[in-house]
Parts: structure tokens; sequence; C-alpha cells
């Protein structure tokens, strides 16, 4: 059962009601060019909520972002090509349709298969690259800390970071 939302830009609010708290696979269609895009979501209104954000599609640049940017939500549309009760079947339902639609311009996705991180586990090396091997770049710092400015921590919060600054801050090295 397909559902399709002919222009995206002026069916946007009844495409979010409409797939609220909802599993499945989707397809957006550039209406100029027929370029798609296949992908698949969990919950498929944050997932559109994600797409309609400007901000966000400036930020992740990928084809379907930029096309999105680009071309307006008016020419695209958007056709739910099923909703997925098993969440563990999104993925392979998604390939299902990346290889029954594999002749066509497909070109907004990045990959030939179908793939998410839900579920993913990074590996202990990994973590501990991330933990304490990789560091930021001032500007990623200046980030960090703006996105902070304002937040209120609770006094339980405040006495654990400072536990923890402090520990770091007198560690011994032992040279040999």
């Amino acid at each position: 059962m397909e559902i399709l939302y002919k222009n995206c830009d002026l069916e946007k609010l009844q495409l979010l009601a409409d797939n609220k708290n909802k599993s499945g696979i989707y397809c957006w269609i550039n209406n100029i060019n027929n370029k798609i895009y296949i992908g698949s979501s969990i919950n498929l209104t944050n997932r559109f909520y994600k797409y309609y954000s400007v901000n966000l599609l400036m930020t992740r640049k990928t084809f379907i972002h930029n096309a999105l940017l680009k071309y307006g939500y008016s020419n695209f549309s958007l056709v739910i090509l099923e909703y997925i009760t098993n969440k563990k079947e999104l993925i392979n339902k998604e390939q299902y349709y990346i290889d029954l639609l594999r002749g066509t311009p497909a070109e907004y996705n990045i990959l030939n298969k179908a793939g998410s991180s839900l579920g993913f586990k990074h590996n202990k090396e990994t973590l501990d690259f991330f933990l304490n091997t990789r560091k930021l770049s001032k500007e990623a710092k200046e980030n960090l800390s703006l996105a902070s400015t304002g937040r209120i921590l609770s006094e339980e919060t405040r006495l654990k970071i400072s536990s923890n600054a402090s520990q770091k801050r007198y560690k011994t090295y032992w040279r040999n």
C-alpha cells in the first residue's frame, strides 16, 4: 500500500501527521530529473522533520540534502513504500526496494546497500580513541563551549564535573 505526496511543500503538515509514530520505507522523487532516494526510519515523522530542517540540510552534505536545498520541496514527491511493524526487518526491506529500483536513477543514495547505525556498538578500541586519543580543534572546543552556554546544572552534576576535572588535572606522569 503506497502513499504518495505529490508536492512535499504543500503537503508537509499532512505528511508529518500521517506518519506519526510509524516505521517504514520511503522514497523521495525529484519531479524535475526523476532521481530518487530510498530510505527507512523507525520513526518517520522525526526523520521527515529533519528533512524539513534547512539548518540540518545545510550541515549535512549528502546528495539528497543538497537536492532538497537546490530544487526545493515543491519539486519533490514522497512515496511511503511500506510501513514496517517489525523494526528488525526495516533494513532488509529497505535493501529489497533499493534492489527492486536498481535500474532507475537512484542517484541520491550514496550507497547501494541499505544500512544504518541501528543497534551498532563501537568496539573498545574505538571508544578509547574517542575518549582519550582524539584531540579536538580549537574551533570544535569553542562550538562545544557555546552549546553549553546558559545550561543549568544540578549540584550533583557540578560535583561530578569538579571531581573528574580535579582528578585529571593532578595526574602524575612518570618517566622511565
